[in-house]
């Protein structure tokens, strides 16, 4: 799996697009519809743009702590075999001032923990700002 986040427009799409050109790719767009797609072993990359959107509607959804919803997806997608084809883009919400509304406070957490989930089991991971790609982790 390969995480990619940064900053609100700040080149994250531009830098994926670039990156995978060669290769084929099934785009979601979660900012359209925050709902995932059955994923399933495919020979193509799978890209989840947006991932910050699905954590919000974790928030609403208010069935059990989103983190904890992202760690169970995390092994599922680790199971099922798409994991090393699966590309997740998400919009940093963390940094900046503190909201003053608790659901927003609560998403800017939900998130981080997500991240961090993500982070933590991905293959790579790469910080975009300014359309300029920061490795931070790369397993082989």
């Amino acid at each position: 799996m390969h995480f990619v986040f940064g900053g609100a427009f700040t080149g994250k799409r531009k830098w994926v697009k670039q990156h995978y050109a060669s290769e084929l790719v099934k785009w979601h767009c979660l900012y359209e519809n925050p709902v995932l797609p059955a994923l399933e072993f495919e020979e193509s990359y799978i890209v989840l743009e947006g991932f910050e959107h699905y954590v919000k509607e974790l928030i609403h959804s208010e069935l059990e702590s989103p983190h904890l919803v992202v760690k169970k997806l995390i092994q599922k997608w680790r199971d099922s075999g798409v994991w090393e084809k699966l590309i997740v883009i998400g919009t940093e919400v963390g940094k900046g001032i503190v909201p003053l509304d608790p659901t927003e406070r609560q998403w800017r957490d939900e998130c981080g923990y997500a991240y961090q989930h993500l982070a933590a089991y991905a293959r790579k991971v790469d910080h975009i700002w300014y359309g300029i790609a920061n490795r931070l982790k790369e397993e082989i």
